[in-house]
C-alpha cells in the first residue's frame, strides 16, 4: 500500500439486501497494526538464512486456474513453493512480506521492468532454514535473499504522484464521536483471549440493526487505511485530528444481487481486489458517511509507491 502502513488482515466485503429491503453492508477487516513501510532490514547479516536451497524449472503445473497451478507447502523447518513465476516470487517477497510481516491483500504495489519470461517461466523452490522460522520471515526477507542470490534480482522503489482522496475537515467542523469503552477489544489482544463476539478495535463490523457498518476504536489515520482498501484510490489523512473514535458507515442501496469479494487465498496471486469509486453505491455511502461526521473526501494527488526491477536472470543450477 502506498500509505506505507504494514497491515495484517483478512478482508471480506458483502453488500446484501436486509429484511424489508434495507441494504446491509458487511465489511470485516481483521488485525491491523500500524508500522512504517520499509525494506526488510538494513543489516543483512542479522537476517536468518536458508541453509539448503533447490531451484528447478517446474513440470506438470497445468493451467491450475487463476493461480496457474501454483502451490506448495510450508512449515517452520521448510518452504516448498511450486509452479511459481519469478513475478509471483517478487510480489511475495518484496510486496506481501517485505519486512517479515504479512501485508493486506489490497491494491498491490505496481511492478515494472524485467524480461517477459518472468511472467511465464515457472520454478519449484525447496528451501530449509538454518533454524525454524515463521512463514512471514521465510516468504519475505529470506526469500528476498534467495532471489538476489539465485536469480540475481535487483530492485528499487520509486515514489510517483498518483490520484488519491484527501480526507479533510468539512465546513462546520468535525462531528466525530469519541470511542466508547467496551465496544471493541484492543487490537493486540490474541483472538483466543477476546470476549465472545467482540471484534478488534479498528475494524469494520456490521451493525446489529442492518443499517451499515461501524468501525470502533479507530484513529482517523487508521480509518483512512481501511478506506483505502475499499475505495479505488488511497485515502490520505489531511484532517490533523488526534484521538480515538467510533465511526458509522451507512449501507449503500443495492439492486438485490448479493456480491461477495474475498482476498486471494494464494499468496503468489497478484489479482487486485475490486474497489469502489465515489460514483458507486458503496463509494457514495462512504462519501455520505464522512460528510455526516464533519469530514469530506476530495480527489487529490499524493505519493504512490512503485517497484522497479533493475535486473533479473534465469536461476543458476543447484
Amino acid at each position: 500500500m502506498t500509505s506505507r502502513v504494514a497491515v495484517s488482515l483478512n478482508l471480506a466485503k458483502k453488500a446484501v439486501m436486509a429484511p424489508a429491503g434495507t441494504a446491509t453492508l458487511a465489511l470485516i477487516v481483521v488485525g491491523i497494526t500500524s508500522a512504517p513501510y520499509a525494506p526488510a532490514q538494513s543489516a543483512a547479516a542479522a537476517l536468518p538464512k536458508f541453509e539448503v536451497v533447490s531451484v528447478k524449472p517446474s513440470t506438470g503445473c497445468g493451467d491450475g486456474g487463476r493461480g496457474g497451478g501454483a502451490g506448495g507447502s510450508l512449515s517452520p523447518e521448510r518452504s516448498d513453493l511450486r509452479c511459481r513465476t519469478v513475478m509471483d516470487l517478487i510480489q511475495m517477497a518484496y510486496v506481501q512480506y517485505p519486512d517479515g510481516k504479512r501485508k493486506p491483500p489490497g491494491r498491490q504495489v505496481p511492478i515494472s521492468g524485467g524480461p517477459a519470461w518472468i511472467n511465464s517461466a515457472r520454478y519449484d523452490i525447496e528451501a530449509k532454514p538454518e533454524a525454524p522460522q515463521s512463514p512471514e520471515m521465510m516468504h519475505g526477507p529470506m526469500l528476498q535473499a534467495l532471489l538476489e542470490d539465485r536469480f540475481q534480482v535487483k530492485i528499487h522503489h520509486e515514489t510517483r504522484g498518483v490520484p488519491v482522496y484527501a480526507l479533510t475537515v468539512a465546513k462546520g467542523g468535525s462531528k466525530l464521536q469519541v470511542a466508547q469503552e467496551g465496544k471493541c477489544s484492543p487490537r493486540d489482544t490474541p483472538r483466543a483471549q477476546r470476549p465472545p463476539g467482540l471484534l478488534s478495535c479498528g475494524v469494520f463490523a456490521p451493525s446489529s440493526t442492518n443499517d451499515g457498518s461501524y468501525v470502533y476504536g479507530t484513529t482517523v489515520a487508521e480509518f483512512c487505511v481501511l478506506l483505502s482498501f475499499i475505495l479505488d484510490r488511497d485515502v490520505i489523512d489531511k484532517t490533523g485530528i488526534a484521538g480515538v473514535f467510533d465511526i458509522h458507515i451507512e449501507a449503500p442501496p443495492t439492486d438485490g444481487s448479493p456480491a461477495d469479494v474475498a482476498p486471494p487465498a494464494d499468496p503468489g496471486q497478484r489479482d487486485p481486489l475490486p474497489h469502489a469509486s465515489l460514483t458507486d453505491p458503496l463509494g457514495q455511502a462512504i462519501f455520505s458517511a464522512v460528510q455526516k461526521v464533519g469530514l469530506k473526501l476530495d480527489p487529490a494527488k499524493g505519493p504512490g509507491d512503485f517497484l522497479v526491477i533493475d535486473r533479473v536472470e534465469r536461476p543458476s543450477g543447484n
